[in-house]
């Protein structure tokens, strides 16, 4: 597929600056660009790849206008931009509508006539698989199952009974949707497996990244929102909630029944503990250790050098007195001079 830049332009409200009539064909880095692609620049700190790239358009803020003397379109947010056309560019390929042969669907399922079933799927009874839907290669789909329209599942993915997902979601390779949560009672010196009797809820627009796993509920269910990312190898345990628009980078882990607002970031290998509520608007920086609840919005960071616990636990409450001994010792200083 082509498109005029003039095109672009109109399609998503942008300025543009040079030659309209010239054609996008598809999308690359700075560096890598050269004929027909179109690319983006995010600041002035990539100026000299900027200045360097065979690209036919650049996307460029409007204060970088006049840095560059090429094809441009103007946005105020140029990688947003450069998502949008690149979608347009690169169209999501559809596997075609039908079930089949080596897969396994129950006589009580439904699956719509639009839907796409490919090789060695298995769906147990009383699932219910939308239009639109795309179901990979060697997925299990477990009983009373309700997948939304125009879901799409990847290869090899398990989901397990009673879950519930939503419309126009993406879920990749590996994921594991409503495994038993890891619940157990203690009996003497033994473990006594807790039936995990809830399930998952999955909303609208979520994106799960390979090879992450989602426990159902112990007693209630563990609940994502609308519009939530999830990147690869995250954990989230039995019970938790993750509010609407999250998003949660690689390795993250969320222990049992903690509850996420609306719109928070998790950088790659957060871990959060057990019954910690965390409020709207609340970002994590890499490796944090979410110890207890969160109630202002704002950016979180924490991390110190490993040591034996009960000197750690030590330390730590004493760092969170430096600020404290800091003006009492300026106090003193002050008053000294």
């Amino acid at each position: 597929m082509s498109f005029l830049l003039s095109e672009l332009a109109t399609r998503f409200d942008l300025e543009l600056k040079g030659l309209p009539e010239v054609k996008i064909r598809t999308a690359a880095s700075l560096l890598d660009a050269g004929k027909d692609d179109i690319s983006f620049c995010t600041g002035r700190r990539h100026l000299s790849e900027l200045e360097g790239t065979q690209a036919t358009a650049v996307i460029l803020h409007p204060d970088m206008a006049d840095c560059y003397g090429g094809n441009a379109l103007l946005s105020e947010n140029p990688h947003l931009a450069f998502a949008r056309i690149s979608r347009l560019l690169y169209p999501e390929r559809r596997r075609p509508a039908g079930i089949h042969p080596s897969s396994v669907v129950h006589a009580e399922a439904f699956v719509h006539h639009t839907a796409s079933i490919a090789e060695n799927v298995i769906i147990e009874k009383s699932v219910n698989i939308a239009a639109g839907c795309e179901i990979g290669a060697g997925c299990f789909v477990g009983e009373d199952t309700v997948i939304g329209e125009g879901t799409v599942l990847k290869n090899n993915i398990t989901i397990h009974h009673e879950t519930v997902v939503g419309r126009s979601c993406i879920m990749h390779s590996g994921c594991v949707i409503g495994s038993d949560g890891f619940g157990h009672a203690r009996e003497g010196d033994h473990w006594i497996p807790v039936p995990q009797l809830g399930k998952v809820v999955i909303g609208n627009d979520v994106s799960i990244g390979a090879n992450t796993a989602i426990d159902r509920g112990a007693l209630g269910d563990t609940l994502i929102g609308n519009g939530v990312k999830i990147d690869n190898l995250v954990h989230i345990a039995h019970n938790v909630s993750i509010g609407d628009d999250t998003a949660i980078a690689a390795c993250a882990g969320f222990a049992g029944s903690t509850v996420v607002g609306k719109r928070c970031t998790f950088a790659g290998q957060v871990g959060v503990a057990d019954n910690i509520s965390i409020c709207d608007d609340a970002h994590f920086t890499g490796q944090t250790a979410v110890r207890s609840d969160i109630t202002v919005p704002g950016v979180y960071s924490s991390g110190t050098l490993l040591e034996e616990t009960r000197s750690w636990l030590k330390n730590a409450t004493r760092f969170k007195q430096l600020n404290l001994l800091f003006k009492q010792v300026r106090d003193l200083t002050k008053k000294q001079a």
